[in-house]
Protein backbone atom coordinates (compact mmCIF):
# COMPACT_ATOMS: atom_id res chain seq x y z
CA UNK A 1 0.00 0.00 0.00
CA UNK A 2 0.89 3.58 -0.66
CA UNK A 3 -0.07 7.06 -0.10
CA UNK A 4 -0.44 9.24 -3.10
CA UNK A 5 0.02 13.05 -3.34
CA UNK A 6 -1.25 14.79 -6.35
CA UNK A 7 0.61 18.16 -6.74
CA UNK A 8 -0.82 20.86 -9.68
CA UNK A 9 1.70 21.85 -12.15
CA UNK A 10 1.97 25.46 -12.13
CA UNK A 11 0.64 25.90 -8.33
CA UNK A 12 2.17 26.23 -5.07
CA UNK A 13 1.53 22.44 -4.07
CA UNK A 14 3.71 22.85 -0.63
CA UNK A 15 1.01 21.53 1.71
CA UNK A 16 0.32 18.14 0.16
CA UNK A 17 3.36 17.47 0.19
CA UNK A 18 4.07 18.12 3.94
CA UNK A 19 0.62 16.48 5.01
CA UNK A 20 1.92 13.35 2.96
CA UNK A 21 5.16 13.37 4.69
CA UNK A 22 3.28 13.13 7.94
CA UNK A 23 0.92 10.61 7.11
CA UNK A 24 3.45 8.41 5.31
CA UNK A 25 5.89 9.13 8.18
CA UNK A 26 3.09 7.74 10.84
CA UNK A 27 2.07 4.95 9.01
CA UNK A 28 5.45 3.61 7.87
CA UNK A 29 4.53 3.94 4.11
CA UNK A 30 5.89 5.02 0.67
CA UNK A 31 4.85 7.80 -0.99
CA UNK A 32 3.99 8.43 -4.65
CA UNK A 33 4.17 12.34 -6.13
CA UNK A 34 2.16 12.27 -8.97
CA UNK A 35 1.35 15.14 -11.56
CA UNK A 36 -1.09 14.74 -13.86
CA UNK A 37 -0.75 15.73 -17.21
CA UNK A 38 -3.99 16.47 -18.59
CA UNK A 39 -2.77 18.08 -22.14
CA UNK A 40 -1.70 14.52 -23.30
CA UNK A 41 -5.49 13.79 -23.52
CA UNK A 42 -6.65 12.09 -25.79
CA UNK A 43 -3.44 10.24 -26.46
CA UNK A 44 -1.55 10.80 -30.02
CA UNK A 45 1.25 9.09 -31.66
CA UNK A 46 3.23 11.91 -33.11
CA UNK A 47 3.14 15.67 -31.84
CA UNK A 48 4.38 18.63 -34.17
CA UNK A 49 4.41 22.27 -34.48
CA UNK A 50 2.06 24.35 -31.74
CA UNK A 51 0.47 21.02 -30.33
CA UNK A 52 3.79 19.38 -29.86
CA UNK A 53 5.89 22.82 -28.29
CA UNK A 54 2.66 22.98 -25.91
CA UNK A 55 3.12 19.48 -24.65
CA UNK A 56 6.76 19.69 -24.09
CA UNK A 57 5.94 22.80 -22.17
CA UNK A 58 2.98 20.97 -20.02
CA UNK A 59 5.29 18.12 -19.42
CA UNK A 60 7.99 20.50 -18.30
CA UNK A 61 5.81 21.84 -15.78
CA UNK A 62 4.82 18.46 -14.41
CA UNK A 63 8.32 17.84 -13.75
CA UNK A 64 9.08 21.14 -12.38
CA UNK A 65 6.43 20.36 -9.84
CA UNK A 66 7.98 16.96 -9.06
CA UNK A 67 11.02 18.53 -8.50
CA UNK A 68 9.62 21.15 -6.09
CA UNK A 69 8.09 18.28 -4.15
CA UNK A 70 11.16 16.33 -4.40
CA UNK A 71 13.14 19.06 -2.75
CA UNK A 72 10.47 19.06 0.00
CA UNK A 73 10.11 15.61 1.18
CA UNK A 74 12.98 14.02 3.57
CA UNK A 75 15.64 11.30 3.34
CA UNK A 76 13.70 9.20 6.00
CA UNK A 77 10.41 8.84 3.51
CA UNK A 78 10.47 6.48 0.66
CA UNK A 79 9.17 8.62 -2.24
CA UNK A 80 8.69 8.10 -5.95
CA UNK A 81 7.61 10.29 -8.78
CA UNK A 82 5.73 10.17 -11.88
CA UNK A 83 3.85 12.07 -14.66
CA UNK A 84 0.54 10.65 -15.44
CA UNK A 85 -1.73 11.29 -18.23
CA UNK A 86 -5.15 11.24 -18.00
CA UNK A 87 -8.14 13.38 -19.57
CA UNK A 88 -8.13 15.23 -15.79
CA UNK A 89 -6.63 16.41 -12.65
CA UNK A 90 -9.66 14.27 -10.89
CA UNK A 91 -9.21 11.38 -13.07
CA UNK A 92 -5.76 11.03 -13.32
CA UNK A 93 -5.07 11.24 -9.53
CA UNK A 94 -7.86 7.76 -8.72
CA UNK A 95 -6.25 6.36 -11.59
CA UNK A 96 -3.32 6.21 -9.94
CA UNK A 97 -4.65 5.45 -6.63
CA UNK A 98 -6.57 2.24 -7.90
CA UNK A 99 -3.68 0.96 -9.73
CA UNK A 100 -1.78 1.41 -7.34
CA UNK A 101 -3.75 0.13 -4.27
CA UNK A 102 -3.13 3.27 -2.68
CA UNK A 103 -4.04 3.65 1.18
CA UNK A 104 -4.99 7.39 1.32
CA UNK A 105 -5.12 10.07 -1.59
CA UNK A 106 -3.52 14.23 -0.28
CA UNK A 107 -4.81 17.03 -1.98
CA UNK A 108 -4.29 20.50 -0.97
CA UNK A 109 -6.80 23.40 -0.50
CA UNK A 110 -7.03 25.81 -2.71
CA UNK A 111 -5.51 29.30 -2.60
CA UNK A 112 -7.74 31.46 -1.02
CA UNK A 113 -9.02 34.49 -3.46
CA UNK A 114 -9.14 38.01 -2.42
CA UNK A 115 -12.59 37.82 -0.95
CA UNK A 116 -12.63 34.23 0.12
CA UNK A 117 -12.43 33.46 4.12
CA UNK A 118 -8.83 32.96 5.00
CA UNK A 119 -10.13 31.20 8.21
CA UNK A 120 -11.54 28.65 6.13
CA UNK A 121 -10.60 25.30 3.92
CA UNK A 122 -11.57 26.56 0.11
CA UNK A 123 -12.38 23.91 -1.59
CA UNK A 124 -11.30 24.17 -5.42
CA UNK A 125 -13.01 22.08 -8.37
CA UNK A 126 -10.12 19.52 -8.94
CA UNK A 127 -10.57 18.97 -4.73
CA UNK A 128 -14.57 19.14 -5.23
CA UNK A 129 -14.37 15.83 -7.71
CA UNK A 130 -12.61 14.52 -5.44
CA UNK A 131 -14.10 14.43 -2.84
CA UNK A 132 -17.53 13.12 -4.86
CA UNK A 133 -15.73 10.62 -7.40
CA UNK A 134 -13.57 8.87 -4.24
CA UNK A 135 -13.45 5.47 -3.06
CA UNK A 136 -10.82 5.85 -0.56
CA UNK A 137 -10.32 8.36 1.95
CA UNK A 138 -8.80 11.29 0.89
CA UNK A 139 -6.96 14.67 2.82
CA UNK A 140 -6.98 17.64 2.63
CA UNK A 141 -4.11 20.00 3.41
CA UNK A 142 -4.75 23.25 4.75
CA UNK A 143 -3.23 26.52 3.04
CA UNK A 144 -0.21 26.99 4.28
CA UNK A 145 -0.27 24.03 6.19
CA UNK A 146 3.82 22.37 7.03
CA UNK A 147 4.95 20.27 9.18
CA UNK A 148 7.68 20.55 12.05
CA UNK A 149 10.90 17.82 10.56
CA UNK A 150 10.89 14.79 11.77
CA UNK A 151 7.35 14.89 12.64
CA UNK A 152 4.59 12.23 13.35
CA UNK A 153 0.91 12.19 13.93
CA UNK A 154 0.01 13.29 16.96
CA UNK A 155 -3.50 12.64 17.99
CA UNK A 156 -6.33 11.53 15.50
CA UNK A 157 -10.13 13.14 15.93
CA UNK A 158 -12.74 11.25 14.70
CA UNK A 159 -16.38 13.53 13.68
CA UNK A 160 -19.27 12.14 15.74
CA UNK A 161 -22.41 13.30 14.31
CA UNK A 162 -24.74 11.06 16.38
CA UNK A 163 -25.47 8.28 13.27
CA UNK A 164 -24.58 4.28 13.01
CA UNK A 165 -22.54 4.75 10.12
CA UNK A 166 -20.35 8.26 12.45
CA UNK A 167 -19.72 5.57 14.84
CA UNK A 168 -18.85 2.67 13.23
CA UNK A 169 -16.18 5.09 11.32
CA UNK A 170 -14.85 6.38 14.77
CA UNK A 171 -14.74 2.57 16.00
CA UNK A 172 -12.70 2.17 12.92
CA UNK A 173 -10.45 5.13 12.93
CA UNK A 174 -9.60 4.01 16.78
CA UNK A 175 -8.71 0.26 15.62
CA UNK A 176 -6.26 1.83 13.17
CA UNK A 177 -4.62 4.10 15.39
CA UNK A 178 -4.07 2.16 18.29
CA UNK A 179 -1.73 -0.18 15.57
CA UNK A 180 -0.28 3.32 14.68
CA UNK A 181 0.61 4.04 18.72
CA UNK A 182 -1.49 7.25 18.38
CA UNK A 183 -4.03 8.70 20.35
CA UNK A 184 -8.20 8.89 19.45
CA UNK A 185 -9.95 11.49 20.39
CA UNK A 186 -14.20 11.50 19.53
CA UNK A 187 -15.65 14.94 19.15
CA UNK A 188 -18.96 16.29 18.59
CA UNK A 189 -19.43 19.76 16.88
CA UNK A 190 -22.77 21.85 17.22
CA UNK A 191 -24.08 25.21 16.41
CA UNK A 192 -26.56 27.35 18.04
CA UNK A 193 -29.92 27.35 15.66
CA UNK A 194 -30.20 30.28 13.59
CA UNK A 195 -33.80 30.69 14.98
CA UNK A 196 -32.82 30.91 18.98
CA UNK A 197 -29.92 33.47 17.69
CA UNK A 198 -32.62 35.42 15.47
CA UNK A 199 -35.08 35.52 18.17
CA UNK A 200 -32.69 36.64 21.18
CA UNK A 201 -33.68 32.97 23.62
CA UNK A 202 -32.53 33.96 26.68
CA UNK A 203 -28.87 32.48 27.46
CA UNK A 204 -30.24 30.41 30.38
CA UNK A 205 -32.43 28.56 27.54
CA UNK A 206 -29.76 28.69 25.23
CA UNK A 207 -27.33 27.00 27.43
CA UNK A 208 -29.79 24.78 28.35
CA UNK A 209 -30.33 23.28 25.30
CA UNK A 210 -27.16 23.08 24.65
CA UNK A 211 -26.19 21.27 27.62
CA UNK A 212 -28.93 18.63 26.82
CA UNK A 213 -27.50 18.07 23.56
CA UNK A 214 -23.99 17.23 24.96
CA UNK A 215 -25.07 15.29 27.72
CA UNK A 216 -26.87 12.87 24.91
CA UNK A 217 -23.75 12.94 23.25
CA UNK A 218 -21.48 12.05 25.79
CA UNK A 219 -24.22 9.08 26.35
CA UNK A 220 -23.92 7.63 22.68
CA UNK A 221 -20.63 8.22 22.95
CA UNK A 222 -20.15 5.71 26.16
CA UNK A 223 -21.29 2.92 23.88
CA UNK A 224 -18.31 3.11 21.51
CA UNK A 225 -16.12 3.94 24.18
CA UNK A 226 -16.81 0.60 25.63
CA UNK A 227 -16.22 -0.93 22.26
CA UNK A 228 -12.95 1.04 22.01
CA UNK A 229 -11.71 -1.05 25.30
CA UNK A 230 -12.47 -4.32 23.59
CA UNK A 231 -9.87 -3.86 21.33
CA UNK A 232 -7.16 -6.25 21.70
CA UNK A 233 -4.48 -2.94 20.83
CA UNK A 234 -5.60 0.46 22.96
CA UNK A 235 -4.83 3.47 21.16
CA UNK A 236 -2.15 5.64 23.05
CA UNK A 237 -5.08 7.68 24.73
CA UNK A 238 -9.01 8.15 24.13
CA UNK A 239 -10.42 11.43 24.52
CA UNK A 240 -13.89 12.99 24.12
CA UNK A 241 -14.74 16.76 23.01
CA UNK A 242 -17.73 18.30 22.10
CA UNK A 243 -17.33 21.64 20.48
CA UNK A 244 -20.58 24.67 20.34
CA UNK A 245 -20.65 27.76 19.13
CA UNK A 246 -22.65 30.44 17.23
CA UNK A 247 -20.73 29.29 13.90
CA UNK A 248 -18.90 26.45 12.94
CA UNK A 249 -15.44 28.42 12.62
CA UNK A 250 -16.58 29.01 16.35
CA UNK A 251 -17.37 24.96 17.21
CA UNK A 252 -14.22 23.88 16.04
CA UNK A 253 -11.70 26.25 17.83
CA UNK A 254 -13.70 25.66 20.80
CA UNK A 255 -11.83 22.53 21.70
CA UNK A 256 -7.53 22.41 21.13
CA UNK A 257 -5.64 21.03 18.78
CA UNK A 258 -2.66 19.80 18.54
CA UNK A 259 0.33 20.76 16.07
CA UNK A 260 0.12 17.67 14.13
CA UNK A 261 -2.94 16.41 14.23
CA UNK A 262 -5.95 15.52 11.88
CA UNK A 263 -9.15 15.37 11.80
CA UNK A 264 -11.39 12.33 10.59
CA UNK A 265 -14.45 13.32 8.50
CA UNK A 266 -16.78 10.32 7.49
CA UNK A 267 -19.46 10.68 4.42
CA UNK A 268 -22.85 11.01 4.59
CA UNK A 269 -25.16 8.05 4.48
CA UNK A 270 -27.09 9.73 2.38
CA UNK A 271 -24.99 9.77 -0.08
CA UNK A 272 -24.25 7.33 -3.11
CA UNK A 273 -22.99 3.75 -2.11
CA UNK A 274 -19.18 3.77 -1.80
CA UNK A 275 -18.39 7.35 -2.93
CA UNK A 276 -18.20 10.54 -0.26
CA UNK A 277 -21.22 12.78 -0.29
CA UNK A 278 -20.71 16.53 1.19
CA UNK A 279 -23.95 16.77 3.37
CA UNK A 280 -24.27 20.30 4.44
CA UNK A 281 -22.61 19.74 8.11
CA UNK A 282 -19.62 17.37 6.51
CA UNK A 283 -19.15 20.11 4.34
CA UNK A 284 -19.55 22.95 6.69
CA UNK A 285 -16.88 20.92 9.14
CA UNK A 286 -14.25 20.45 6.49
CA UNK A 287 -14.41 24.16 5.65
CA UNK A 288 -13.68 25.48 9.01
CA UNK A 289 -11.14 22.72 10.35
CA UNK A 290 -8.29 24.27 12.16
CA UNK A 291 -5.85 21.15 10.93
CA UNK A 292 -5.69 18.66 8.25
CA UNK A 293 -8.77 16.83 7.16
CA UNK A 294 -9.24 13.41 6.30
CA UNK A 295 -12.52 12.53 4.39
CA UNK A 296 -14.01 8.91 4.61
CA UNK A 297 -16.18 7.52 1.67
CA UNK A 298 -18.87 4.90 2.85
CA UNK A 299 -16.67 1.78 1.68
CA UNK A 300 -13.93 3.23 3.34
CA UNK A 301 -16.18 3.58 6.26
CA UNK A 302 -17.39 0.12 6.02
CA UNK A 303 -13.42 -1.20 5.65
CA UNK A 304 -12.68 0.76 8.91
CA UNK A 305 -14.94 -1.36 10.64
CA UNK A 306 -13.98 -4.68 9.30
CA UNK A 307 -10.74 -3.64 10.64
CA UNK A 308 -12.15 -2.67 14.45
CA UNK A 309 -14.22 -6.10 14.64
CA UNK A 310 -10.61 -7.95 13.45
CA UNK A 311 -9.03 -6.21 16.33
Amino acid sequence: MRIVVGVAPGHASHAAVHLGVLLARSSDLPLVVVAVNSAAWPPRRTLSGVDGEYQRFVVEQAEAALAEARGLIPGDIDASYRVHDASSARRGLLEVCEELGALRLVVGAKDRGAHEDDREIVLGSVVTGLLQGAHLPVAIAPHGFEAAPGARIERVTAAYSGSETSAELVLGAAAITAEAGEGIRIASFHTRPHAYLTARVGQEADDQIMAEWEAQIREDVGVILREIQDLATQPASVEVAVGAGDSWHEALRAIPWKTAEVLVVGSSSLGPFARISLGSHAVKIVRSSPVPVVMVPRRATDEYAAQAHRA
